[in-house]
């Protein structure tokens, strides 16, 4: 028993997790070991030469999760019911608490994606991954018995090697905005009119600053410097296809679900942060202190209210913003939690729940409809629903802050929440704060 004890410390990780799946009798069986030599998650990452890559945590001290491979991808065609979704990802899980599902929504589910690198990401997709490292473990999953030997084949052609060399991310060449400043001025009059003709009373409008780069662009390694330059956020880097990725650290939490007992939130104006304390401290509570920033905030909030008012046994929102500071942003914020009725499942919840007037407008059809005829670009999957299901939980964030990659460019995606008192300036330099990490690693690449 001795001897067999030292020899399994001698094995490699691969030999251990092959040795698990080959003995595995109930599925989906999960195997894991610790990794031989420890790395951190994003360096095994970059190591790995598989299509589909993760990288995944929560908001705050969570573990980062990375994955390669699919063993199970579900995706969705336009306009199919969100629940259907989940429900297909939960028969898949079989209850088993290990495993996850991780992936996203578009913006619009109700219609396909337009032409362009976002067709890879269609309408929804979503996949529970061959292989996670979280710093510690790495796992893999084997999903019944015919699954073994592709799992065996999987591992056999991952990278091993240790020697991996550190991340870098090439200078750039050109940078293109679009919309470009005198169309955006001519989006905010617009918007300011529909507010005096009582259409809207917020939209939310984007813009898209796209990067052309030296090199190919790792999406894995820009990850890795956004989640350095950034705290209290979700970091997500979602790659499909091998050629496109999307990624981003984002402050806003769309809904975490555990049983019956749900949290979300309403993250809705902006200052940028300042390393001096007093100016930090001013510029807090000049947004406090904002009409403009309050009104936007409220609608919000009052949105929340009405969207899960009849899904609810309970619901508890803030009455007052408070300030939630990021490493360079801060925003108003205010808690929402409750309990859910029995029948309420997730799907409910994206229906409900997203777009918020956060990222849409409110009210919200109408400004879906201003948005289209003023945004000249196809969102994708900017701002809409990205994470992760459990077999009992699921928890989403809104995908703001966040990037496109494709071989030699990167298109950046953030928006502003216009309401009556918006001005195009100063909306379009609260745009440039809200890309600022993203802009610090670019100006610093090379």
């Amino acid at each position: 028993m001795i001897e067999a004890t030292l020899h399994d410390q001698k094995l490699t990780t691969r030999d251990l997790l092959q040795r698990q799946v080959i003995s595995a009798k109930k599925f989906p069986f999960v195997a894991s070991a610790p990794l031989a030599a420890s790395v951190s998650p994003t360096s095994w990452l970059r190591r790995q030469t598989t299509r589909e890559k993760l990288v995944w945590s929560n908001r705050g001290d969570s573990a980062t999760v990375c994955g390669i491979g699919a063993a199970s991808t579900v995706e969705a065609d336009p306009g199919m019911p969100a629940a259907t979704v989940f429900d297909e990802c939960r028969r898949i899980l079989d209850g088993d608490p290990q495993l996850n599902f991780y992936g996203g929504f578009a913006f619009r589910r109700d219609r396909p994606i337009a032409t362009g690198p976002w067709q890879s990401f269609g309408t929804a997709k979503f996949w529970l991954p061959r292989a996670t490292y979280d710093g510690s473990v790495m796992r893999v999953v084997v999903l019944n018995a015919a699954d073994r030997d592709t799992s065996i084949d999987f591992l056999q052609k991952l990278h091993w090697n240790v020697e991996i060399p550190p991340s870098r991310i090439p200078p750039a060449t050109q940078r293109r905005d679009l919309p470009e400043l005198g169309d955006w001025e001519r989006s905010i009059e617009k918007s300011l009119e529909l507010f005096q003709q009582e259409v809207l009373e917020k939209i939310v409008l984007a813009r898209k600053a796209t990067f052309e780069f030296a090199e190919t662009l790792c999406p894995v390694a820009l990850s890795e410097r956004l989640a350095a330059a950034t705290h209290a956020c979700y970091q997500f880097c979602f790659q499909f296809d091998g050629r496109n990725a999307f990624l981003g650290a984002t402050p806003e939490c769309l809904f975490k679900r555990n049983g019956r007992e749900l949290t979300s939130e309403v993250v809705a104006g902006t200052r940028r942060r300042d390393v001096d304390v007093q100016v930090d401290r001013r510029l807090a509570e000049e947004l406090l202190a904002s009409t403009k920033d309050q009104l936007e905030h409220d609608i919000v909030r009052k949105s929340i209210r009405q969207r899960l008012h009849a899904h609810v046994e309970s619901l508890q929102v803030d009455s007052q913003a408070s300030i939630l500071k990021l490493a360079k942003k801060q925003h108003l914020f205010s808690r929402v939690s409750g309990r859910l009725r029995a029948n309420v499942n997730d799907g409910c919840l994206i229906e409900r729940l997203h777009p918020t007037p956060a990222v849409g407008g409110y009210p919200t059809e109408n400004a879906l409809a201003e948005i289209d005829r003023l945004e000249p670009f196809d969102r994708g999957w900017y701002a809409g629903p990205v994470g992760y299901i459990g077999s009992n939980d699921a928890e989403f964030a809104v995908a703001i802050r966040s990037g496109l990659v494709g071989g030699r460019q990167l298109s950046l995606y953030s928006g502003a929440g216009i309401v009556p008192g918006s001005t195009a300036q100063l909306e379009w330099e609260e745009i440039e704060h809200k890309i600022g990490d993203f802009l610090d690693i670019i100006q610093h690449a090379g």
